[in-house]
């Protein structure tokens, strides 16, 4: 999503982190051990499951390699109003990708988690699994039924808890959604009420019913992750009792908290895999680290297995550091011949457009005055509930294109008829980007317009200076490079402008009460394809959800298209699995942080089957729960529950 680029909430937002908890440690020369029976590189949203899960197994020491800080203690972090504010600070790995021809030639920012938690602590909360369609086709493409949605949902039910918002009596029962199991992860519906939400509902419930086949792919849905991803609803997040959960809140502190056999390192990048051993194949068990540029460095070394989870950016530059890559580009410096590694990466685009609002109740106001910003603050320490204990987004709404816009030259890229092609978010506010800054005064809506299923392709390569993880690589999303992208989020554009003008029962929602008054910036004057175009050219940026840069093989190919296998070993080496979005073969059409979860899930059982470890029954605490998990009592009757410690 955008970042808040123009704003600053630094007298707030640079807490210290806490002292570190025992086994956390600052140096890798600290480190009680250079042996250990799993690493685990990267403490990210794969990365702290599949090292939570293999230190389950109290006999197996566990190392995991963080490149960035602490995340304890941080606001950015916790507080769910804050996602936008972590982006370009000092838990941000602060990437910026090469020119975009689709954009005329702007480069734009490429944020990625460099913190425990990885994304999963700088996102946007989203929790959107995907359809059951993506999945069949993960299994249909890799050959591999254990892929496919009936199979992975007892790994998506192992992550995630529904838990009460803290209070948003707008919230009735039969709106709660039943998808989510008994995991750690406490993800909750919003915690309060915001003007666009129920006029959203309204308008969904009242289209869906029409005899107008365009209107009626406006429906709604009270669970988006049941199977069926399209509709409009409400968007579920990942936090409970007000506060942000994540991979690291919800799956490592409890494990350095309760085992002894995990330690973690942060602040300490993996330079490259070193090979460690022949046999039939090269054998990469060892890993080198430093903590600067061109200073010592040290090697650890896994007897089982070395895991790589540092994201579609850090794996593909990390393998190619490594030697693992195309002969075509790495030339002399090729241990292992991998075409793959660093292409089919896909990332969805996103555009924002705007609305003037006659209302005070917009949170543009706590953006730009710092004593509605305090107030707001001061209601979430005491209460974790208000405006700040929501993300920027309750509801959201995804869709199919219109059947007449396929045609034979221009397929439907969607994994099957459950899948969406677009996305609309609606967000109570303006969304301040690196081309629309934040206006001085008046009150807007947003709708951010998003391709969920492109076709546009991208890759990650190393820069001719990058001889090490302290230099970022080439990311190029080529954003907006084909003609089927560039005409969805045309379409995407004129459904949002046909959803806010529609009425139902002959009222309009959105202008009713005099709410909705016009559109704002240089959307308001793009009144032609041709001009909507080089609008979208001139603004548009991702949502920051990139996958496939080290992606699962076909079966259809014998696996030499991918470089991974469907177990996610790394093709033609020995010791190296990948676990991370970067094995995705195709893009999630959901926002991706539900199916990295999932996919850690499953991989984690892999890892303990071909290690000859028990999976047993893995609870999601390693201690008792401190909540129960929905359906409870009618929302608007519960108190919350407890604080997690630390999106």
């Amino acid at each position: 999503m955008k970042q808040f680029s123009a704003l600053a909430f630094a007298s707030v937002l640079s807490f210290s982190a806490l002292p570190s908890q025992a086994a956390l440690f600052t140096n890798p020369a600290n480190l009680p051990s250079k042996n250990y029976d799993f690493i685990v590189i990267g403490a990210g949203t794969a990365g702290s499951v599949v090292a939570s899960r293999l230190s389950e197994d109290l006999t197996k020491k566990v190392l995991v390699i963080e490149a960035g800080v602490d995340d304890t203690g941080n606001l950015n972090v916790e507080v769910p109003f804050f996602a936008p504010f972590a982006l370009g600070t000092a838990v941000d790995w602060n990437y910026t990708t090469v020119p975009q021809q689709g954009l005329n030639g702007r480069s734009i920012t490429a944020p990625r988690g460099f913190v425990l938690g990885g994304s999963s602590a700088i996102n946007f909360l989203g929790w959107t699994l995907g359809s059951q369609d993506y999945y069949n086709k993960l299994a249909s493409i890799t050959g591999d039924s254990g892929w496919g949605w009936t199979s992975m949902q007892r790994f998506f039910k192992r992550v995630s808890t529904l838990v009460p918002p803290t209070t948003n009596p707008t919230i009735t029962p039969n709106e709660i959604p039943t998808s989510n199991g008994n995991g750690p992860l406490d993800v909750n519906l919003p915690n309060f009420d915001l003007e666009p939400d129920q006029r959203v509902f309204a308008t969904a419930k009242g289209l869906q019913s029409s005899t107008d086949a365009n209107l009626k792919r406006f429906k709604y849905t009270t669970d988006m992750n049941g199977g069926n991803a399209i509709g409009f609803g409400y968007n579920q997040v990942t936090a409970g009792g007000g506060a942000r959960t994540t991979s690291a809140t919800a799956y490592l502190h409890p494990a350095l908290q309760n085992r002894r056999n995990i330690d973690v390192v942060i602040n300490t990048r993996v330079t490259r895999l070193v090979k460690s051993g022949q046999e039939d194949l090269p054998v990469f068990k060892t890993v080198e680290v430093a903590t600067s540029k061109g200073g010592a460095k040290t090697t650890f070394t896994a007897s089982k297995e070395v895991i790589l989870s540092a994201g579609t950016i850090g794996t593909a530059q990390i393998l190619l550091l490594s030697g693992i890559g195309p002969q075509a580009d790495l030339g002399s410096k090729t241990i292992v011949n991998a075409p793959q590694v660093g292409k089919n990466v896909r990332e969805h685009p996103l555009l924002s457009l705007f609305w003037n609002v006659n209302s005070n109740r917009t949170y543009d106001d706590a953006l730009r005055d710092p004593a509605v910003r305090s107030a707001a603050l001061n209601e979430w320490f005491a209460t974790k509930g208000g405006l700040f204990s929501d993300s920027p987004v309750n509801v959201l709404g995804f869709m199919r294109l219109p059947q007449s816009f396929f045609t034979a030259s221009r397929p439907d890229p969607a994994s099957g008829p459950n899948a969406p092609n677009t996305e609309l978010i609606f967000v109570d506010g303006f969304v301040p980007g690196a081309t629309n800054p934040l206006p001085a005064t008046g009150h807007f809506m947003s709708i951010l317009c998003a391709v969920v299923s492109p076709t546009s392709v991208g890759s990650i390569t190393l820069s001719s200076s990058s001889s090490d993880t302290f230099t970022q690589p080439n990311i190029n999303y080529n954003v907006l490079s084909t003609d089927f992208d560039v005409q969805a989020m045309l379409q995407a554009m004129k459904d949002a402008e046909t959803f806010v003008s529609s009425k139902i029962g002959g009222v309009n929602q959105f202008t009713k009460d005099g709410y909705l008054q016009s559109e704002f910036g240089d959307f308001a004057s793009a009144k032609t394809d041709a001009q909507r175009i080089a609008f979208m050219r001139a603004h548009a940026d991702t949502i920051h959800h990139p996958v496939g840069s080290a992606r699962i093989g076909s079966a259809a190919s014998g696996g030499s298209d991918g470089v991974v296998d469907s177990r996610l070993r790394v093709r033609g080496v020995k010791g190296l699995r990948v676990v991370d979005a970067s094995v995705l073969p195709i893009i999630p059409e959901a926002h991706t942080a539900a199916a990295v979860f999932t996919v850690a899930e499953r991989a984690s059982d892999l890892i303990k089957q071909d290690n000859g470890i028990s999976s047993g029954s893995p609870t999601h605490s390693p201690t008792p729960p401190a909540h129960s998990p929905l359906p409870p009592p009618p929302l608007n009757q519960h108190n919350g529950h407890g604080d997690h410690g630390g999106w």
